[in-house]
């Protein structure tokens, strides 16, 4: 509309592409100490990745309850997290990623990879005009990469599709 009022008289406007308003947040579904998988919320504007105590409690991960940090959720509100779980593995594919979990009380979701997943899986995002978002991760141990589809927050996908592992160097040649 700003554009449109912003046009003189008789001028023609333009084709022009606009932005949703808003966007879902994507999910992907780790195998998480080798018990289940389960839906884990992308959030790279997170510094930390978390699980909800309750999600803890079913994967059978143990936490240091001497480890907390007191996090500023988006509304300001501060929250101590119950302890730190260390070195808890997660699949995506083939690979497996160990990383350190913030455990908190009663979240709005069950798992959220924040930052630290990005930086040790050297994720690579692409999206979509629709809102699809492909995830190329990196094995921090091997170097090899999976690429997985990534999914609406609350649409869980019908059948989970196993991630495609990819070899780049046989590619190249």
């Amino acid at each position: 509309m700003q554009y449109l009022e912003s046009l003189k008289y008789g001028e023609t406007p333009k084709k022009i592409v606009v932005a949703q308003e808003s966007q879902t947040l994507r999910a992907v579904y780790p195998l998480i100490n080798g018990i289940k998988e389960v839906k884990s919320l992308l959030d790279g504007g997170s510094q930390i990745v978390s699980m909800a105590q309750e999600s803890a409690i079913e994967l059978k991960i143990a936490w240091d309850p001497n480890i907390t940090v007191h996090m500023e959720s988006a509304n300001k509100s501060l929250q101590e997290t119950l302890g730190l779980a260390k070195n808890v593995p997660f699949v995506f594919g083939r690979s497996t990623i160990y990383l350190q979990i913030h455990i908190m009380d009663k979240p709005a979701y069950q798992v959220l990879l924040g930052r630290p997943f990005d930086s040790i899986t050297e994720s690579l995002v692409k999206n979509e005009k629709d809102g699809n978002q492909t995830l190329i991760l990196t094995d921090p141990d091997t170097g090899a990469k999976c690429t997985m589809m990534t999914h609406e927050r609350g649409k869980k996908p019908t059948m989970l599709e196993k991630p495609e592992n990819i070899n780049f160097q046989l590619l190249m040649n």
